[in-house]
């Protein structure tokens, strides 16, 4: 039905509630919430444009006692031709280099092409078409991206409408943002669908990455993998530690860098804590070499800005032991150079913006 494709996701997944709620990254428990006439605790279901209320039934069941729209969510997606509905849109170059025309695609599938690139916006953009003369200029130029491929038959962009940045400093477990879980589930369904594919680029810019987490998440529970698909984080606002785990778990092909933080120091220190789990994991490309480096960079860029004396090592949770394991991984001058060359060119980066 043209127009409601977020209707019939939010349909879909509440039938799925018939196989129970554990493991689902929508559904809520209300602790201190009302009690029905047996007893029960209710639930808060996060479904794209509303949250439901349900509780328990007999036979496995499920009673939906209340539906509260989301009247922003409806507002920004009422107009079909103004590019600010929540959903997947197709980015086609259009005229002079690096103009790009957006139309929504209503069924949520990517292009039926190998390698897609599929770029996942933060929200507070205008409309899908700003966001994707923003990002996907910036997007070519991430990891394993073919340049000249997106530059020649574009791309897609997974847009989620709304006036704010998603994440943040205060906000930076991903899995615990409400705003974003409507564009999780209408993401997590292109992904699913994209499943047959080979080498899908899912690429986050910013808060979009709080959305990509979640829809993997939601995946994650599902049991659905994503074999030879990859996935990258630009300058994540949400923590790329915990989007990490969950690409292991859809056994994405991650290339050496995940994720570029720029010169945030708590996805830096994110990145540190996760470095390991990357090393021992047989199927990830990461190793010791530029474990050495991840380690070191990310030690440069968390310190970096407030100065590593003891008293700042340890408000980022840096102990003197692991300074010194770090220190005495160097061997030779290569890894600090490579260390000095990536601050160099994310010290352009930064004054060039």
């Amino acid at each position: 039905m043209r127009g409601n494709h977020w209707a019939s996701i939010a349909v879909r997944e509440l039938n799925a509630l018939t196989s129970g709620v554990v493991g689902k990254n929508n559904v809520y428990i209300r602790p201190y919430g009302p009690k029905d006439a047996a007893g029960n605790t209710g639930y808060i279901v996060f479904l794209p444009g509303l949250k439901a209320t349900l509780y328990p039934t007999v036979l496995g069941s499920y009673c939906v006692t209340d539906l509260v729209l989301n009247a922003n969510y409806f507002e920004a997606t009422a107009d079909e031709e103004s590019g600010k509905r929540t959903g997947l849109y197709r980015v086609i170059p259009e005229g002079a280099i690096e103009t790009w025309k957006t139309e929504y695609v209503e069924d949520g599938n990517i292009e039926a092409k190998n390698g897609r690139l599929v770029v996942i916006a933060d929200s507070g953009y205008k409309s899908a078409s700003n966001a994707a003369r923003t990002i996907v200029p910036r997007a070519m130029e991430f990891p394993q991206v073919p340049e000249i491929t997106v530059l020649q038959e574009g791309c897609d962009l997974h847009f989620t409408a709304g006036q704010k940045q998603l994440g943040g400093m205060i906000r930076y477990n991903p899995l615990s943002l409400d705003s974003s879980r409507g564009s999780a589930l209408h993401l997590a369904t292109t992904m699913e669908q994209a499943r047959t594919l080979k080498n899908v680029i899912w690429a986050a810019d910013q808060g979009g990455s709080a959305v990509l987490t979640q829809a993997m998440q939601i995946l994650a529970n599902k049991g659905v993998t994503l074999k030879s698909h990859t996935a990258y984080l630009y300058k994540p606002r949400t923590s790329p530690a915990a989007a990490l785990k969950l690409a292991h778990k859809l056994e994405l092909s991650l290339g050496k860098s995940f994720a570029n933080t720029g010169w945030d120091p708590q996805g830096a220190l994110s990145q540190l804590s996760v470095a390991g789990r990357r090393l021992n994991n047989s199927n990830d490309r990461y190793n010791k070499a530029y474990h050495t480096h991840a380690w070191i960079n990310g030690l440069a860029k968390a310190a970096g800005p407030i100065g590593l004396g003891s008293g700042a090592a340890a408000a980022m949770g840096v102990s003197i032991p692991m300074i010194g394991g770090i220190v005495a991984a160097i061997s030779g001058g290569s890894v600090v150079y490579a260390l000095g060359q990536s601050l160099v060119e994310d010290l352009r980066t930064k004054f060039k913006r």
